[in-house]
């Protein structure tokens, strides 16, 4: 489909292609040239026995309303532009002001289809204990989140975690129709670092009490892209570069991040860097067998198919630590969901992406 767009000839420039499974978008700044590659993709598409879905296939401007829509909605993103003033504008790549800004959120079909879930999940346990409760909706709140936290969320994460909590107040309210607002919350909440959170105390193995609560969508912050470092390529042998850039990994937890940043992406058992194919844990410096201490130093550690020693070099003191899968090979048994990264941008008074096919 690439090729068959670009071996076309063009008065203003080719047009750019993004395309993901059997969705796709179509990205030039004249309308004209638009539709010459649209037709390219109809004939490609034709000689295979395919065609273009009519209802879900459109023109649309990302800067102007067109035929009453403005911007466009691709794998749960909503892509729109918004003219700005010259200290909030977007620049090209030579640095030149363009008078307008690109914006990329999550979108409301997407929103919906999320607290539909929760929704969904909470009906089906509305006799439940919380406890499966919270370790069911853990899992999706935090996974949705992760999946926008690299692009203008904080706004659609507030809304996700009001919609959360009044569906939670619907299902208390069910579970105990005869009680006031202010017992069913006494019932259900629990105080963790000043705050009421959705959740209540378990008994760890010790005989201790535990706090577990439900993931708020706001505990998930705002993670800008950083872009690679000029030509730098998994390739080149700068494997500390790339070991660090995992703590920046969309789809790394916070806590690991940290372990990485403090090990500088290193593997405390062999020495060697950490990849992005790699299987990362957490375990504990110290067995809990061998120790009575509940917070004993933990480290994060690849699942190995050899016998390593327990105890490995590090200081006392480091809470936790990283480690990697068995001879650092280039297959990995746990495969991540590619996270999708738009760029919009270009050269000229006129956007890139200002029409989409």
């Amino acid at each position: 489909m690439e090729k068959t767009i670009t071996e076309a000839k063009y008065k203003y420039g080719k047009p750019a292609l993004i395309r993901y499974a059997d969705d796709f978008v179509i990205l030039h700044a004249n309308r004209e040239e638009l539709q010459i590659a649209a037709e390219k993709v109809t004939a490609w598409l034709t000689d295979m026995g395919l065609h273009l879905h009519p209802t879900k296939t459109r023109v649309t401007h990302t800067l102007d309303p067109w035929e009453g829509n403005v911007g466009f909605d691709f794998l749960g993103f909503s892509i729109r532009q918004y003219p700005t003033g010259k200290t909030h504008t977007g620049k090209n790549s030579n640095g030149k002001p363009l008078g307008y800004k690109t914006s990329i959120t999550p979108s409301k079909i997407a929103i919906k289809q999320h607290t539909h879930e929760i929704k969904r999940l909470l009906r089906k346990r509305v006799s439940a204990p919380q406890e499966s409760v919270i370790r069911t909706l853990n899992p999706v709140i935090r996974g949705w989140t992760n999946y926008y936290k690299g692009w203008v969320c904080t706004q659609a994460f507030s809304v996700c975690e009001y919609t959360t909590f009044r569906q939670l107040v619907q299902w208390e309210g069910k579970r105990h129709p005869n009680k006031s607002k202010r017992w069913q919350r006494k019932r259900y909440t629990i105080e963790v670092k000043g705050h009421l959170r959705y959740g209540m105390y378990v008994k760890d193995k010790e005989g201790n009490d535990k706090p577990i609560f439900l993931r708020e969508h706001t505990d998930t912050h705002h993670q800008r892209h950083v872009k690679v470092r000029g030509r730098a390529s998994p390739s080149d042998g700068n494997l500390s570069y790339w070991a660090l850039r995992l703590k920046d990994h969309p789809l790394m937890r916070s806590e690991k991040a940290q372990l990485l940043a403090l090990q500088k992406g290193q593997c405390p058992r062999c020495g060697l860097y950490f990849r992005d194919e790699d299987i990362l844990e957490i375990d504990h410096i110290v067995p809990t067998a061998q120790t009575t201490r509940p917070t004993n130093g933990c480290t994060i550690v690849i699942v190995t198919m050899r016998k390593l020693p327990k105890i490995w070099p590090g200081s006392p003191n480091t809470r936790r630590l990283v480690s990697i899968t068995s001879d650092h090979t280039l297959r990995s048994r746990m495969r991540l969901t590619s996270h999708v990264r738009f760029w919009i941008g270009g050269g000229g008074s006129n956007p890139v992406a200002d029409h989409t096919l």
